[in-house]
């Protein structure tokens, strides 16, 4: 009954995930708003719709693939029997959680690692998006596995130990691991331009000249200190534009794809980075961290719960309750609650947004604001009529006609 149930939710998102994107695809040939219509000419607007279409029936295809092996594992057995071989492996709890969520993965990795390949190589290499080699793919998928084992397994170790010490008061489990997720997950906010981005990328200092003053002085005008400024190679993977700041407080860093410094002229960069620093003085950022640690409690209670249940690991061939076999489920269960959590986040989302527009067109200038935009979404391909049900779950941004309105309504 358990495991029909179980079986049952994953079938049902498939159907939900599947339909809401089937009511965007047969959205695709809306009329572009006037506002937005000089973003793409005609040879452009097919390219795009070529592009929609084409990554619409490939998605489609991985949903469904991936939801079937889901089911055939879920409903074969498989985790039982991951659980005796791990067991046989290894004596140590914590070592045979790390094996079975270890073995997992992988076999999750080797399944998508064709799908990835033909995405990158074949699809975006398609539309002229593909710079990667073959050799920075399988690079970047070996330092993502190294990461992955070492963050990862760290984590699930230390959730694993606390467990263990906590098992006859699951309620103390529950409170420390939503300290510990909180914690990392201010660590690796903090550590992701020092660190993490240059495990996979270079980055070099924005050269000294008149685009470079101009950033130091939006940032003070604004209140703000840049400590660094740099170009990113991403140029090396994707010809996709964007930029981001990193870190907390009144001291950022800036971060520019070497594409946007080429592609866009200096107001058009500076407007991109006004907008980034609008979200720093509406503090969007300490609010979203504020609403991802609430998520994270959420998160943990959830956990707690399947920890507390026999019958749940039971139903599908374990010999009792399985932290390795607990974690893969929460993410099962709580599909259709993020469903429902997104639309309020997004929502928040989506306003933040255009306030941050109204930010950059306040301090880099509407018209400026507006051509960044539209270069943004010329170069990215994006989509310019993407049906209101699909922009409420999937978008934490406005459309960008709906923001072009934005701008020029308020400014």
């Amino acid at each position: 009954m358990i495991s029909s149930i179980v079986i049952g939710l994953v079938a049902l998102m498939y159907i939900i995930d599947l339909v809401i994107a089937l009511v965007n695809y047969n959205h695709r040939n809306q009329p572009i708003p006037e506002i937005a219509k000089d973003i793409y000419d005609q040879e452009k607007y097919q390219k795009w719709l070529s592009y929609f279409m084409e990554t619409h029936r490939f998605q489609v295809i991985v949903k469904t693939l991936s939801t079937v092996f889901l089911l055939v594992l879920l409903g074969f057995g498989f985790f039982g029997f991951l659980e005796r071989l791990t067991v046989s492996w290894f004596s140590h709890p914590i070592l045979q959680t790390l094996a079975f969520l270890g073995v997992f993965f992988l076999i999750n990795t080797l399944i998508s690692l064709p799908f990835d390949y033909y995405a990158t190589f074949v699809i975006e290499e398609k539309y002229g998006f593909n710079k990667t080699t073959r050799k920075t793919f399988f690079v970047d998928l070996l330092k993502s596995l190294l990461l992955a084992a070492v963050l990862g397994g760290s984590l699930v170790a230390l959730l694993n130990a606390i467990y263990l010490e906590f098992a006859n008061n699951l309620w103390f489990f529950v409170l420390y691991a939503w300290l510990i997720l909180t914690i990392v997950m201010i660590i690796l906010f903090v550590l992701n331009t020092k660190v993490f981005v240059k495990i996979f990328n270079k980055l070099t200092p924005l050269p000294e000249g008149e685009l470079r003053e101009k950033i130091h002085s939006l940032a003070e005008k604004v209140g703000f200190n840049v400590k660094a400024i740099s170009v990113m190679d991403a140029s090396k993977r994707s010809t996709k534009l964007n930029a981001f700041f990193s870190g907390l407080g009144k001291t950022r860093e800036v971060v520019l794809y070497d594409a946007l410094v080429e592609k866009l002229n200096d107001e058009e960069i500076l407007s991109v980075l006004a907008h980034e620093l609008g979200h720093a003085v509406h503090k969007d950022i300490p609010r979203m961290l504020a609403l991802q640690i609430a998520m994270f409690g959420l998160y943990a209670v959830v956990i707690g719960f399947i920890l507390q249940s026999d019958a749940l690991a039971q139903a599908f061939g374990l010999s009792g309750v399985h932290l390795g076999f607990g974690l893969l489920l929460f993410s099962i269960l709580m599909a259709p609650l993020d469903l429902l959590i997104s639309l309020p986040v997004n929502a928040i989302s989506r306003k933040a947004e255009y306030a941050a527009d109204a930010f950059a067109a306040k301090y880099a200038g509407k018209v400026s604001t507006m051509n960044a935009l539209k270069m943004l979404a010329q170069e990215n391909l994006a989509n310019l009529t993407p049906h209101p049900v699909y922009v409420k779950v999937h978008y934490n941004h406005p459309t960008i006609p709906q923001r072009l309105e934005a701008i020029q309504q308020k400014s």
